[in-house]
């Protein structure tokens, strides 16, 4: 294959869009009490697997739909009437959606606490006297980050839970 076309179907790859994924992250714990995250279902211990939980949920990425096709004779298109939602239904969406949020937010904040306790554990000078353990200047910099953004998230946490309460 010539360079020139070789470089030709390079560039068009490059440029074709990405496809859309979806991000669906799993918790799971394993019998000494460690929880693990997972992406991958199929990751997770066959004996694990029925304890595994969803903890976030994006939906695919998807193209913005396209404008409304104007007719011929110039007429404009009106839009459909909305539905109108059971009010139980409707409820039970807010409620399911809450209890995705809440459950999103705790795994941010299990995920930030772990990271701290990590990098605790290699400063610590009981555990590592002779300072053999070297942190990551990229953990550090994510350490002072999450040690500033959890009471935050912690009182974000709150709210959900207690908006999440007032529902039921």
């Amino acid at each position: 294959m010539k360079p020139l076309a070789l470089a030709s179907l390079l560039l068009l790859l490059f440029l074709l869009p990405a496809a859309d994924s979806r991000a669906d992250i799993y918790r799971w714990e394993d019998a000494s009490g460690t929880v693990h995250f997972t992406d991958d279902l199929s990751s997770v211990p066959a004996a694990f697997r029925g304890k595994a939980t969803r903890v976030i949920r994006e939906a695919p990425r998807t193209a913005e739909p396209p404008a409304p096709a104007r007719p011929a004779n110039g007429e404009a298109v009106t839009a459909p009437a909305p539905s109108r939602e059971d009010p139980g239904a409707a409820a039970a969406r807010d409620r399911e959606e809450l209890s995705s949020e809440v459950e999103q937010m705790r795994a941010k904040i299990a995920a930030k606490e772990k990271l701290i306790r990590f990098v605790e554990e290699r400063q610590n000078l009981a555990m590592n006297p002779y300072r053999s353990r070297v942190v990551d200047p990229g953990d550090l910099e994510l350490y002072k980050k999450y040690q500033e953004e959890l009471p935050g998230d912690r009182q974000r946490l709150q709210d959900f839970e207690s908006r999440l309460e007032s529902i039921k």
